[in-house]
This record gives structure tokens, sequence and C-alpha cells, in this order.
């Protein structure tokens, strides 16, 4: 019986799994791994964390196939020689490995940031960053590091949730979603002025203590009663011991083969946000590396031609509470509520295709 594991079910891993699900061959067992006993919809993960969702509106429930077998553990070592993973528990061997554990914050070297900050990367950091400001004066300060995708959103929403408290957003650059067209930019940056969310951009934070947010080359400070870092991400670190069969991208991705095979070690495949990819790490583009991957593997079980399709992905959609967004797909710009209501089927369509 050849072994598959299948390390992280995020949007990479659960996407291959459906992608080969109905395919399995007699001779082929899947194990998946994964921290939590779900699928989760980590795109909803800043409106779990400021309150607008509950946990169980995040979960999907994993696909049941006799051949499939889900192991809840926490992943501590890839033995990539003797072919084993080692999680908390137990060993797990593999014939083949599929890594898709997806990203973590990346702090950048500011001092305490990762000590001091909250977080909406994971289920149960978004689950313990909204218990921390659901504590807060009703008047109390947040303060979101980042003002990319995630703190926008998380922002926007925060306000809607908690309609006193004062919320400070810090951006590096000199405006937020600065990758993202002029129109955009301008939408989202009144919608956030209009709600009373201070914005201060040009904002290089030097360090982070557990009172304040120091700035600056004058160290200026910025107290603060939560802190919420949302600045950028980086591969989960496990992905480091697979760089003695690949290269890095400079994102410290790792570069793969076509069918996303490690270039130096054979039937080592990576998926998802530790994969090297022309594009930014995204849910949509995880997605379509699984989908890639799964077709492959068909390919080999059923001696087919593996022809995978360039990469297109369809755009970025964004929340701005419940009654507006913003969106750039296929190069158009939307504004206002058609981009919500996009980005809610987009993912009501996930969930419900994940059992």
């Amino acid at each position: 019986m050849k072994q598959i594991v299948v390390v992280g079910a995020g949007y990479a891993g659960i996407s291959f799994l459906h992608t080969v699900l109905s395919f399995i061959p007699e001779d082929v067992q899947i194990t998946v791994l994964d921290r939590l006993p779900c699928h989760t919809i980590k795109p909803e993960y800043y409106a779990l964390a400021s309150g607008s969702l509950n946990e169980k509106k995040v979960k999907a429930p994993f696909p049941v196939h006799e051949r499939v077998t889900y192991i809840q553990d926490e992943i501590q070592e890839l033995r990539i020689f003797n072919h084993e993973v080692v999680c908390a528990n137990q060993t797990v061997k593999f014939d083949q490995l599929i890594f898709a554990l997806g990203c973590i914050d990346n702090h950048f070297n500011v001092p305490w940031a990762d000590e001091y900050t909250e977080s909406i990367q994971t289920f149960s950091k978004a689950m313990k960053t909204r218990q921390k400001i659901d504590a807060l004066h009703e008047e109390g300060h947040v303060v979101i590091i980042g003002g990319g995708l995630s703190g926008v959103e998380f922002a926007s929403d925060l306000r809607e949730q908690h309609p006193k408290l004062r919320i400070t957003m810090l951006e590096r650059s000199n405006q937020v979603l600065p990758t993202l067209p002029e129109r955009i930019r301008n939408y989202v940056r009144q919608h956030l002025d209009d709600h009373h969310i201070d914005v201060m951009t040009d904002i290089s934070v030097v360090m982070i203590d557990d009172k304040q947010v120091y700035y600056g080359a004058e160290r200026k400070t910025l107290p603060y009663d939560v802190c919420v870092w949302t600045a950028g991400i980086m591969p989960h670190p496990l992905s480091n011991s697979l760089l003695a069969y690949s290269n890095a991208d400079r994102m410290n991705r790792i570069a793969v083969k076509e069918n996303y095979e490690l270039p130096y070690y054979h039937n080592i495949f990576v998926i998802g946000d530790c994969a090297a990819s022309e594009f930014a790490p995204s849910a949509q583009l995880a997605h379509i590396q699984g989908v890639q991957l799964g077709e492959f593997f068909l390919s080999e079980w059923y001696e087919t031609e593996y022809k995978p399709a360039p990469i297109k992905l369809k755009g970025v959609l964004g929340y701005l509470g419940k009654k507006t967004g913003f969106g750039l797909v296929n190069d158009n710009v939307l504004l206002g509520k058609v981009p919500n209501v996009i980005k809610s089927g987009v993912l009501w369509m996930h969930k419900h295709h994940m059992g």
C-alpha cells in the first residue's frame, strides 16, 4: 500500500484532496495531518477576530473516504531521509509527501513584535485576538500594523462591531493597499476616514513593548491596548528543511518543478504559500496549485499526460464591512456592494463543497 501524507489541510491541501477523492486507487492510502479537526476558511479569520463571525461559520468538515485518514496533531519535524513526519504524539511514515502548511506572520525582526502583538494568521490566534478585543473597554485603543488587504478588512469589520473603539492603522508605505490601483486605494482610504479609523502612513515600526509601538528614527511612541500584526507573511518554518533540495525565491518560498515536486528529491511536493510562484501568496493561488497537483497524481495513477494550464488569477476581492467592498477582477475595478456579493459567493461555494 502506497502511503501519501498531506501535511496541512488549508486551501492547497484540501483542494488536492478534492481533486483526487473520487479516483484514489485501491493500493493508495492518503493521510492528512493538521492541527485542527476540520478545514477552515482562512480568508474570514479577520471576521473571526473582529467578532462578526462565530467559529462555526469558518469551519467546514473534512470529506469522508475509506482510503483517507485524518490525524489531528502538531507537526514538529520532517525527517526526509527516514521518510517520516514527526508530530507531537506520533510519527507518520510516507512514500510520497505533500507539504501544504501555509504561512506564518513575518515580523521583519522588529524587536518583541512576536511576543506582544496579536494575529489573525491562524484559527487559534484569531480566536485569541477576539478574546483580547472583547475584554477591552468600549473606547479602548486597537493598533493595527499593516495596511494591506488583511489589515483593511480587519479594521473595517472591527469598526462595525465596536463603534466606539479607537482604531489606528500603521502602514509602512505612503498609502494603504499599495499594490492595487489608485481608484481602489482612494476609495478605501475615504472609507477608513469616514469611519474614523486613523491611518498613519510612511511609518516604520522599530520596536514594540507591552504598552506601546515605537516608530521612526526618533522612536516616537503610540500607546495601545491591543496591537494586531497584519504587516506581512512568510513560509512556515518547517519548509526550511526542504531548501536543501531546492532554491528559495525572494520570499523564501521553495522552487518546485512544473508538477510541484522538489527539483532535487523525488516524491516530495510543495503547494500553497510555501511554493515559489510569480504570484503573491493567496487562498486563490493555493487552491489552483492543489488542483494542479491533484491532476498530476491522477495522470500518474492512470497513465495520462499531465498538462497544467497556465495559472491565471481572477483578481482580488476585499470587504469593507458588510455593506461595501472593493475588487480588481480581470483588470476591472469594482467598488461598492458588488464585490462584497461576489466574495461572499466565492467563499460560500468553497465552504459548501468541502464535505
